[in-house]
């Protein structure tokens, strides 16, 4: 059964543009008052909602996945680009990046800033740590201080950020602090961090350690500097100079030399070669010619003139420089002045044609020796004609192998080294041989000189074979009259021995005439004293012919003690023959002195005759030995040897104090003394470097002391 056909139910509500009418609707003969015509409307215009709202979400969904794939890819994207910021963070290890909050907050701390500053990223981020890294004197020193008094200063993390924020360039030089404390110079890039709007959030810092800058800034002024001070102190003349003959200079100097401002060679209105004499030029050409052919460096000395009409003589030392092309640059040099040492060089061949003169004319021989070892380099007609060898035969040989000096080396190795005004040495004497083998004794000078521009000794020997003759048969004559002056002394000294043979003997001879047995007893007895005193008259005789002999001078160690002993062996008995009580106060442990012990007896000698001679000249009513008495002293005293003679005798008048050491002064009567023995005495201490002084009053005696330097010291160089 068919349906029925939908029909419009009459209604009364007007139909609008807005409706859609259906077909049946629009067959609908009475549409405009059909009963459902709205629902047949509503449902159409429900339908096409349903149909908008499907393909709306579908556009809706369609959008959301490509809003989602977008921000993957943009998530994508910011992965990337953190990855590579943080790349590029990490790569920069030679500066530090470091990022705050606009608090102070430091947020990002790369592998650069914990390289520069010590500190780990994760000790850093999250804290007000920017202040730590930076010097607050020098953040006090930057900071603003406001103009309005009510206003207070910054302080703290503003300090920072204000000082960031000044108009100033955008990088700065601040001193960082790394977190051992040690301070270095950065240099500083700070941008303030900024939201859409233009808001800062926070600050991004880039520092860069420029303490190899700063060092190498520092060299490089240091460097100019010296250079300049080296230019300005040295007295060459520094100049660059050009093939033309044209010159610039790089100081004032060349005014001083050549009477010419600076600048007028700097502009070129006044070339050096035009200064030049002309009879120099061609010789300082050829110079400059072989130079270019050779090593391109050259050392000429010539003649200039200056602007006031003088002549000086400069020495340039030069080097030629090329550019790439082969072409001579420029040449670069010094000048320096040396007229004077040509004024110099002209003075000492002048006085070497007068030390030639002097050399070939001296009266004495003069020997010109190398310090090392003495070799003989030159010598004079005086030493051929006083030693017989030609001077073939000299040169070569030490100077050594003509003698021997009473020292040992004859020349302290101090001559050698010293000033030559304070190092000339002196030496006492030495046997010479001539070439036949006479003998003969010298005196030498020897100083330091230059010979043929290298060091060397000058040698002059005196001949002092007559005054050692004189002086040695002067000693001799003083000993043998003191000899004979003991010659009580020297007797009774031998009577006793004698007198103890004599003894043993005549107790023999009555033992034989008696008829009585003469045991081996004694025969051992008698015999042993015998030898005894035998060997006693022997000593004495040994020790009379000892002092007795010539003296030589050969130096060597003695001990002042033993001289003494040596003497008072001699002289004791002489002294208690005359009521003279002596004393001795010898000190143990002295150093020995470098003389001749037979010439220090005979000093000794000297001193207690004279002692013996003043006690004698008391009245012969004192008798007391308080008053009769000679006291013998040893001791060290300013690293001296003292031997000191002291007497109770009648003394020495002041007037008489100061001639006592003079030859041929006496106060003694007419035939009892020349009055030499304290005068050898004199030059005996003075030959062994040492000194005698007195000290008297009269009525009271007299003291006499002997200084001697010990034998290491004057080995030492002591005179």
């Amino acid at each position: 059964m068919m349906p029925a056909p939908l029909t419009c139910i009459p209604s009364s509500r007007p139909a609008g543009d807005g409706y859609r009418w259906s077909r049946h609707c629009a067959t609908c003969p009475d549409r405009e008052t059909c009963p459902i015509h709205d629902l047949l409307v509503e449902n159409e215009v429900l339908k096409e909602e349903i149909r908008v709202s499907r393909e709306s979400a579908e556009i809706t969904a369609t959008l959301v996945v490509r809003q989602f794939e977008e921000t993957e890819r943009i998530l994508q994207r910011l992965q990337e680009a953190n990855a590579q910021r943080q790349a590029v963070l990490d790569s920069a290890t030679h500066m530090a990046i470091m990022a705050t909050d606009n608090q102070g907050r430091i947020i990002l701390f790369n592998k650069g800033a914990e390289n520069l500053l010590g500190y780990r990223a994760e000790e850093v981020i999250g804290h007000l740590t920017p202040l730590a890294f930076h010097d607050l004197d020098e953040l006090r020193r930057r900071a603003v201080v406001p103009t309005d008094a009510t206003k207070d200063a910054p302080s703290g993390i503003d300090q920072l950020f204000q000082s960031v924020m000044q108009p100033d360039p955008p990088q700065r030089e601040w001193t960082y602090r790394h977190k051992n404390g040690r301070a270095f110079p950065v240099i500083l890039s700070v941008n303030p961090l900024r939201e859409p709007d233009g808001m800062t959030n926070g600050f991004l810092f880039i520092a860069t350690d420029i303490t190899e800058k700063k060092r190498s800034e520092t060299a490089l002024r240091e460097s100019e500097r010296n250079y300049r001070l080296l230019i300005s102190t040295i007295p060459n003349v520094v100049f660059k100079g050009y093939p033309d003959g044209s010159i610039d200079f790089f100081d004032d100097k060349v005014e001083a030399t050549t009477g010419y401002p600076r600048d007028m060679f700097n502009r070129k209105q006044l070339k050096w070669t035009d200064l030049i004499l002309p009879e120099d030029q061609a010789q300082a050409r050829l110079t400059f010619i072989e130079a270019l052919q050779g090593s391109r460096q050259y050392i000429r000395e010539y003649r200039i003139r200056k602007r006031d009409g003088s002549i000086v003589w400069i020495q340039a030392s030069s080097q030629i420089l090329f550019d790439e092309n082969g072409r001579i640059d420029f040449i670069s040099g010094a000048f320096l002045d040396i007229t004077m040492r040509k004024v110099a060089e002209a003075a000492l061949h002048d006085s070497e044609e007068k030390y030639r003169s002097l050399f070939d004319s001296g009266p004495n021989p003069i020997f010109v020796l190398e310090p090392s070892d003495l070799r003989i380099l030159d010598v004079n007609p005086a030493a051929l004609e006083t030693y017989g060898y030609t001077k073939a035969a000299l040169i070569g040989r030490t100077f050594n192998e003509l003698g021997e000096f009473e020292t040992g080396d004859p020349i302290p190795n101090r001559t050698i080294a010293m000033d030559p005004a304070e190092s000339c040495f002196i030496n006492q004497k030495a046997r010479h041989l001539k070439k036949d083998g006479t003998p003969f004794y010298i005196r030498v000078k020897v100083c330091p000189i230059k010979y043929r521009e290298r060091p060397a000794l000058i040698l002059a020997a005196t001949d002092i074979t007559e005054a050692i003759e004189k002086d040695a048969q002067l000693f001799q004559a003083s000993k043998m009259t003191t000899l004979g002056e003991m010659s009580a002394g020297i007797a009774h000294e031998l009577t006793q021995p004698l007198n103890a043979i004599k003894i043993g003997n005549d107790y023999l001879k009555r033992k034989i005439e008696k008829g009585q047995a003469v045991t081996a007893t004694d025969l051992e007895r008698v015999a042993s004293a015998v030898t005894d005193q035998v060997q006693r008259a022997s000593e004495i005789i040994n020790r009379l012919r000892e002092f007795g002999r010539k003296s030589d001078f050969r130096k060597e160690p003695v001990q002042i003690n033993t001289v003494v002993a040596n003497v008072l062996k001699i002289i004791g008995q002489q002294l208690t023959l005359n009521n003279i009580v002596l004393e001795c106060h010898l000190t143990d442990g002295l150093p020995t002195i470098l003389a001749n012990a037979n010439r220090l007896e005979q000093v000794l000698f000297n001193l207690l005759t004279n002692a013996r001679d003043a006690i004698g000249q008391l009245p012969k009513a004192i008798k007391e030995s308080d008053a009769r008495k000679i006291i013998i002293e040893t001791f060290m005293e300013a690293q001296a040897v003292v031997c000191a003679v002291a007497d109770t005798g009648s003394g020495i008048p002041d007037e008489n104090r100061d001639k006592v050491f003079e030859p041929f002064f006496t106060t003694k009567e007419v035939g009892k003394g020349m009055g030499l023995g304290l005068a050898i005495t004199y030059g005996i201490a003075r030959d062994y470097g040492g000194q005698i002084t007195v000290k008297s009053k009269v009525g009271r005696g007299t003291r006499f002391e002997l200084r001697l330097p010990p034998a290491d010291r004057e080995n030492n160089g002591g005179r």
